[in-house]
């Protein structure tokens, strides 16, 4: 029996698009971000879907709700497991800030993203248990079922670490995924498998992030990953 599960990193934000390392703050929905919605709930119109789960943050409700719209009667979920990362005193500043302010969780988040401990939030280790534990419940409650879910990179980042690499240090791998970039998952026997990831196949191709990381010392301006 399998279980699929449709990883769904959120639209645009407007922090997205200012820079900034937004953690939990709750920024609106971007101009460009509203589209990428309207775009990914045609994707998810004909496929069939049993449960749907957001982080409650707006940018990743808004996603969630895009979908479901598609599909009424389909349960829509709000799993605090699923929310992004808390940054602590890191929370909405922008990424020259961050840099400036905090130089060795920057510098961590560059080499060693594992090792992050942000101040007044959590460590990259909590988020990895939460993020992961909040996976296996959803596992757990929908044996043989499709469903959704729609969070944040630096949750995908840590969901990516244990299932390509099996570890938190595995993080250092990840791969970015995209506004409302889709992954499938695939849960067997106690086993998970990529089906496919990061797929942006429903944007034209002046929506779509290059799949770049950003680094806080290399002069990369980009989009954040939170």
């Amino acid at each position: 029996m399998v279980t699929s599960i449709f990883l769904v990193r959120h639209c645009q934000s407007t922090g997205n698009i200012q820079h900034r390392f937004q953690g939990r703050f709750d920024a609106e929905v971007s101009p460009d971000g509203v589209k990428q919605m309207a775009l990914l709930g045609l994707r998810f119109r004909n496929e069939p879907i049993d449960i749907i789960y957001t982080s409650p943050l707006k940018r990743a409700r808004a996603t969630a709700e895009a979908i479901a719209q598609y599909h009424p009667g389909v349960p829509l979920v709000e799993e605090p497991g699923f929310i992004e990362l808390d940054c602590g005193r890191m929370e909405n500043l922008l990424l020259t800030e961050v840099a400036e302010r905090f130089p060795q969780v920057a510098r961590d988040w560059d080499e060693s993203p594992e090792l992050c401990r942000f101040p007044g939030g959590e460590t990259m280790a909590q988020v990895y248990e939460r993020v992961n534990a909040a996976l296996d419940r959803v596992i757990q409650d929908n044996p043989g079922k499709r469903v959704v879910i729609t969070t944040h990179g630096g949750v995908l980042r840590n969901l990516y670490a244990r299932i390509s690499q099996g570890c938190l240090e595995g993080i250092r791998q990840s791969q970015v995924f995209g506004n409302t970039g889709v992954s499938l998952l695939e849960a067997r026997d106690g086993a998970l498998r990529w089906a496919f990831t990061n797929d942006l196949s429903h944007l034209p191709e002046d929506m779509r992030r290059p799949p770049t990381k950003f680094a806080f010392f290399a002069g990369n301006k980009g989009d954040n990953l939170v």
